[in-house]
């Protein structure tokens, strides 16, 4: 057969579909269909397979409704690659990805096939045992996987809620090596994902200058994600950006998941983007979330969703058991094995209406007649206290005029209807995911874990140490609980009342102790029901300690170049340099003893100094400031005191440093 002419065998399924004949004409493929024998023409791309591709589904989507047979046309195209461009011999690893894909569409299909009309009751029952089966495998297998696949499967099963239009982003987060990317890498094969080990927030809606603005829509992100599950594996580099680019990605990233599209201008191609519905959920994962990305979120508008992988321990005997077990490929193998299984069979829903624009099945919600209104209730709680635990809120100190006190200004409190829907999505998926097309209580634990997951994990240690104590909690209790600095508690207790979960009042007997109450409103977390629901969840900051950040946007430190801050427990200090002349070579000999000494592990019988609120102030040319397992460092060089370490216990410490230093 002539490389001009090669004609493709058109199955008995594409026939009765309206497919009459499919060739190679030239450089194009050419679709015959039977209806008033119109041909569809595609242009072949012979060095970008991918291309070619997409400029296929193109040129058949305004013709073929049914999106498994234009997935089937692909498959076809795909096995003739090599033959379609004249090199027998390649291989190309595109089409064998779109082979794999298409040859999961014809598996369901046979599947439809074989189970004929499917009863609601037995589609149901075959739902849930292998949804169970897949759980045991995991179980068997690789165990700390299970909350994750859990949560994936409720938030992939959004896509297949109908009318619903409100994009879902999930991000997880959990420690290296928690097998986070694994649980993101069992879905990257299943057809209705978009996967990508990393991206820039700009390419959703590409201005590359290297390409001409008509073949832009070939590399925007945004269409290619659209209906589909949007799989992201290591977002770090994203959040770790510099604050310009991470204000400018956050923003982009906010207004892209409100699910209208995204339209931008620059200065090369003008304005350009897409102002239609991009339904599609997002799972991504992370380590941690840095502190400043929580801020810039609650002022840009908190629309991402977290999840805290819980904290795993495991004994030498377990590791053991782990290490001479199954190997790892092939227990990776029999869970992707199994849930597959599970995705094929959710594919057959017999009250699922497949979507014409996107090939989705999807199901019609029980809303009026069995969602549980308890259930509902619980939603709504959750997300009102999530849109408090959220708030953005400046406080600061006062102490140099109005005692050991803290101001705040009005907190930016998220109005909560968003949230409460988002909640509701992710409850209604993990209903689906079991087969149920209504809410019941059943579901709600996997959002209570959400919604502790989703604010900054200081402010959630807080609260869940406020539930513990009953809804009351002392300075001295915060102190001791969470091994912290008497100012540190008194500014996170200010930081409670100025986001509306507490209210707060002082001990009549010293002004240095406060206490906080929960309002009323919220008493319901106080409740055993509240309690069982979390399943004893705790979420665990993933990342190690606090790390000391320099910043130069705190409020309290706007003098230019005379201050700088520090921010030392989530508390920021300004450090004053009193005559900008400071030796950086001296600085940095100094930090090096100072390092030194603590390294050495003789730090406590260095000379150390306890800053007291009578005025006193450490002396000489450097000072260890030492309580416990607690250090902060001062040294002296040219009239800068600097400052590093972490936090100063002992009371009134922290403020007579504040005083005299800064």
């Amino acid at each position: 057969m002539s490389k001009e002419m090669c004609d493709f065998e058109v199955t008995e399924v594409l026939r009765q579909k309206g497919i009459r004949k499919m060739e190679k004409q030239k450089d194009t493929i050419a679709i015959t269909l039977s209806d008033n024998n119109k041909i569809i023409r595609s242009t072949i791309y012979k060095a970008d397979f991918n291309k070619s591709i997409r400029e296929l589904k193109k040129a058949c989507s305004p013709y073929i409704a049914d999106k498994l047979i234009i997935q089937e046309i692909i498959m076809i195209i795909s096995m003739k690659w090599n033959e379609l461009i004249g090199n027998d011999n390649a291989s190309n690893e595109y089409s064998l990805r779109y082979v794999n894909t298409s040859s999961i569409f014809d598996e369901i299909k046979k599947d439809k096939a074989a189970n004929g009309n499917v009863s609601p009751e037995t589609w149901n029952t075959t739902l849930i045992e292998k949804y169970d089966n897949l759980m045991k495998v995991i179980d068997d297998n690789l165990a700390q996987l299970r909350p994750q696949i859990e949560l994936e499967l409720s938030v992939k099963s959004v896509l297949n809620i109908r009318d619903c239009t409100l994009p879902l982003p999930m991000i997880v987060l959990g420690a290296p090596s928690s097998l986070k990317t694994q649980g993101i890498e069992l879905l990257r094969k299943w057809p209705y994902t978009y996967y990508t080990d990393n991206f820039s927030a700009r390419s959703f809606v590409s201005h590359n200058t290297s390409v001409k603005k008509e073949q832009l829509q070939e590399i925007d992100m945004l269409p290619k994600i659209k209906d589909k599950i949007f799989l992201t594996p290591e977002l770090a580099p994203a959040f770790a950006a510099k604050d310009d680019d991470l204000v400018q990605t956050l923003g982009i990233i906010t207004r892209v998941v409100d699910g209208h599209g995204y339209f931008s201008n620059s200065g090369a191609h003008g304005g350009r983007g897409y102002d239609t519905p991009m339904m599609f959920v997002w799972i991504g994962a992370a380590v941690d979330i840095p502190r400043r990305v929580h801020k810039q979120l609650s002022t840009l508008g908190p629309k991402l969703f977290f999840y805290r992988l819980p904290k795993e321990f495991y004994s030498e005997e377990e590791y053991l058991k782990q290490i001479q077990g199954i190997d790892f490929a092939k227990k990776v193998e029999a869970i992707h094995a199994a849930l597959f299984d599970y995705l094929k069979w959710f594919e057959l829903c017999p009250y699922a209406k497949i979507e014409q624009t996107s090939g989705l099945p999807k199901i019609e919600w029980n809303t009026h007649e069995k969602d549980e209104e308890e259930a509902l209730r619980y939603l709504i709680k959750l997300g009102r206290l999530l849109g408090h635990l959220r708030a953005s809120v400046p406080t600061w100190d006062t102490s140099h005029s109005q005692g050991s006190e803290y101001a705040y200004s009005i907190a930016t409190i998220e109005e909560p209807s968003r949230a409460i829907t988002q909640l509701r999505n992710l409850a209604r998926g993990h209903a689906l995911s079991l087969g149920r097309n209504f809410i019941t209580k059943e579901d709600i634990p996997i959002v209570v874990k959400v919604v502790l997951s989703s604010a900054s994990i200081e402010r959630v240690t807080v609260f869940d140490l406020l539930l513990a104590h009953n809804g009351k909690l002392q300075t001295t209790v915060i102190v001791d609980s969470l091994n912290t600095s008497s100012p540190t508690a008194l500014r996170t207790m200010t930081e409670f009342k100025a986001i509306g979960l507490v209210d707060k009042y002082t001990n009549a007997e010293s002004s240095h102790v406060m206490e906080i109450r929960l309002k009323p409103e919220f008493n319901w977390f106080l409740t055993p029901e509240f309690q069982k629901l979390r399943e004893g969840y705790k979420p665990h900051a993933q990342g190690g300690g606090a790390d000391i950040e320099t910043q130069n946007d705190h409020e309290h430190c706007n003098d230019g170049d005379s201050k700088r801050s520090i921010n030392v427990d989530n508390i920021d200090y300004c450090v004053t340099n009193k005559n900008n002349e400071s030796d950086p070579k001296q600085q940095q000999e100094e930090d090096d003893k100072l390092v030194a000494i603590e390294s050495s592990g003789n730090a406590d019988s260095q000379p150390h100094h306890f800053c007291q609120l009578d005025g006193s102030a450490p002396t000489g040319d450097k000072e260890t400031i030492r309580t416990g397992k607690v250090i902060i460092r001062c040294s002296k060089g040219s009239d800068w005191w600097r400052c590093t370490g972490e936090k100063c216990k002992a009371k009134g410490d922290i403020y007579a440093m504040r005083r005299h230093i800064c």
